[in-house]
């Protein structure tokens, strides 16, 4: 089980629950809030506010459900952090399952809205699962090892097979440099070599150095 398909699925779903907060806090919420503050009795407006439906319509349990599942996508390779992070997140979205009315039977003739929230909790709890299974997954003594750049994954064995193989092998002796022959100089280039010689000489001579 991959760990880094689990956290994709998983930032999947918190981007989910960030557009759903998005789509939430929207103008009655902001109508709402001016009622509440400029309300001339303040206690009249707290009595106004439907607290039920400011929790789950209004976006606050999504947001908060968006960043718990981010957290635990972000720490899903941990033992513990991921599963806390991912069982914050599913409660923080749990008042949306109050969003429709589940009757007896409804599972034989499901509505849009009925089969949309039980397919996300079917997702959710898969995750949940699969979040589960890794935190308590160990690695094992003779998991692949990474060797090199290029993502060559070799078991503990062959990779001790490896390095006793290369060092029972002798190091080879290093390459002798190897002496380029100079080829025969041309005639002109030979005359025009003795002339600068022989006038550096010359020059030297008058200088009562040679």
């Amino acid at each position: 089980m991959s760990r880094r398909l689990i956290a994709f699925l998983i930032a999947l779903v918190a981007i989910f629950f960030a557009f759903a907060c998005l789509t939430a806090i929207r103008w009655p919420s902001m109508m709402m809030v001016v009622t509440l503050f400029f309300h001339p009795d303040p206690s009249l407006g707290l009595e106004l506010v439907n607290w039920r439906e400011l929790g789950f319509a209004y976006g606050a349990p999504y947001f908060l459900a968006s960043l718990c599942f981010y957290a635990s996508a972000a720490t899903v390779s941990r033992k513990k952090g991921g599963l806390a992070w991912y069982l914050m997140g599913c409660a923080s979205a749990s008042p949306a399952l109050f969003m429709v009315s589940f009757k007896d039977g409804w599972w034989m003739d499901p509505s849009g809205p009925q089969g949309i929230l039980a397919g996300g909790a079917l997702i959710l709890a898969m995750l949940g699962t699969a979040v589960f299974l890794l935190a308590g997954e160990r690695p094992a003594s003779n998991g692949p090892v990474e060797a090199g750049e290029d993502g060559v994954h070799l078991s503990r064995e062959q990779f001790q097979q490896l390095l006793a193989h290369r060092a029972a092998q002798p190091e080879p002796d290093a390459p002798q440099p190897v002496r380029r022959r100079r080829g025969p100089v041309p005639a002109a280039i030979a005359r025009q070599r003795a002339q600068f010689a022989a006038d550096g000489r010359r020059m030297l001579a008058r200088q009562g150095r040679l």
